[in-house]
């Protein structure tokens, strides 16, 4: 499997891997602190076993994909997208999903916690990583696609997160909602943590993405996570002390695993 520039920008790039079916996935960077450069030319391999095409959509800076090459990707997108294509993205990889999801013809999305903007009123987290923000080439409202199916995957006590949520269903009414309570951010760190990642792929792959199987995931891995215990004392410490605390003690007794606790 030969990877195929299909953009090459000095910010942005486009890597696609040709498949056998008619089926695209199309993948986005999701934010990472200390990003320099763009990342490896990588592919899933169970989309790979599918037969389908996989188009990676890489950003050297966290910007949401929001650039002066934007354009020019946009143009190169609409020549490469083909056949019935799905997209999949973790925070600000979900920005880029619903903001190409017009260019790219997307029939499905995946997205967990996305933002509707990194300039939000309400989210304070990414304001230092988009100064010079061009709203006239962000602004998801502008580009809203009330048909669009999948799912929008949250965790509902991130209180950025839900407000980011609210917004892009207003925009994106046909992404059904995903509630993984204590997930943290993105709202898959407990899934991640007992290796329920492929799981997510799965569903983004489907011909019709599933919510339940992922709930089910969550919910069977919640005894087993720190970070899902420690979200909870979090949550626990204003109004229920006592269970803030049985909850720290049940995290402390917990190994860590990758990918499960917040960053700090």
């Amino acid at each position: 499997m030969t990877p195929e520039v299909v953009f090459d920008g000095a910010r942005l790039r486009a890597v696609l891997i040709r498949g056998r079916s008619e089926r695209m996935v199309v993948t986005f960077d999701y934010r990472r602190d200390g990003r320099d450069g763009f990342s490896a030319d990588t592919h899933s391999t169970n989309f790979a076993r599918q037969g389908f095409s996989q188009l990676a959509i890489k950003t050297r800076a966290n910007d949401w994909f929001v650039n002066a090459e934007t354009p020019a990707l946009e143009e190169a997108l609409a020549r490469v997208a083909r056949g019935r294509v799905q997209a999949l993205g973790f925070s600000m990889g979900g920005f880029g999903a619903l903001r190409f999801a017009r260019v790219l013809g997307l029939a499905q999305a995946v997205v967990v916690s996305p933002q509707v903007s990194p300039l939000a009123p309400w989210d304070a987290r990414y304001r230092s990583e988009a100064r010079g923000w061009d709203e006239a080439l962000g602004d998801l409202g502008a580009r809203a696609m009330p048909g669009l199916a999948g799912l929008l995957v949250f965790d509902p006590f991130v209180p950025e997160d839900l407000r980011h949520a609210r917004a892009i269903r207003a925009l994106y009414p046909g992404l059904r909602p995903v509630r993984l309570g204590f997930g943290g951010h993105p709202a898959i760190r407990t899934l991640r943590g007992a290796g329920g990642m492929r799981l997510v792929q799965e569903e983004a792959g489907a011909r019709k993405a599933r919510a339940q199987p992922i709930r089910d995931a969550h919910r069977a891995a919640r005894a087993g996570s720190r970070g899902w215990w420690l979200r909870l004392a979090a949550r626990g410490e204003a109004g229920h002390p006592g269970l803030a605390d049985r909850a720290r003690e049940r995290a402390g007794a917990l190994p860590i695993r990758h990918g499960d606790l917040d960053a700090t």
